[in-house]
């Protein structure tokens, strides 16, 4: 993976969390006025419940309006007590989404410092792979250099092999001696 991929990918990685993040907010907010209106709604309908029974029962007679009020009065009592339940479990359940939006944005952070620290290592290890594998390059250009230079001397000397293992050279006779008590002299070029 080059770098250029490596940023890519950590810029990917950073807009889906942003992503993340924003949709977490937005379920945060819809789900604070779901639980507004729900809440509005479950104390507006018990007194929607009487008016309507109320304007019901105001056309009938005095003794079937009591009858049926007292009919009506339990069910909707029973169906209060039911709508004030299922409230506070909304609010529970509200409470609980809270906290696993808190929750998922913090290990989201979790998440982006962790692809931070591994493209930084990523990094790093590439770096020192590359030092590494310059260094021992340079060490054989160099060695390569030094045996071209004793090539191309080869080259301009006036040698032949003569026999299986040994050399001949057209050695230079009025040439001054080089190397431990002038053993060496130095060879005829190539005419």
């Amino acid at each position: 993976m080059d770098e250029r991929e490596l940023e890519d990918l950590i810029s990917r990685t950073a807009l889906l969390m942003e992503r993340y993040q924003r949709m977490c907010a937005e379920m945060a907010g819809q789900q604070s006025r779901l639980s507004a209106a729900l809440n509005g709604l479950a104390q507006a309908l018990p007194g929607q419940f009487r008016a309507s029974a109320d304007s019901a029962i105001a056309g009938l007679t005095r003794e079937g309006a009591a009858v049926v009020k007292h009919a009506l009065l339990a069910p909707v009592g029973a169906y209060e007590q039911q709508l004030a339940a299922s409230a506070t479990r909304l609010g529970h359940s509200a409470e609980a989404l809270a906290a696993e939006v808190t929750r998922l944005k913090l290990a989201s952070r979790g998440v982006i410092w962790k692809s931070v620290a591994t493209a930084a290592a990523a990094m790093a290890i590439l770096l020192g792979g590359a030092t590494w594998l310059g260094g021992r390059y340079r060490a054989e250009i160099e060695r390569n250099q030094v045996e071209a230079q004793l090539l191309r001397a080869y080259n301009r000397a006036d040698v032949v092999l003569c026999g299986k293992e040994q050399l001949c050279a057209n050695v230079h006779t009025r040439g001054s001696g080089v190397g431990e008590n002038g053993r060496y002299r130095p060879v005829r070029p190539r005419p």
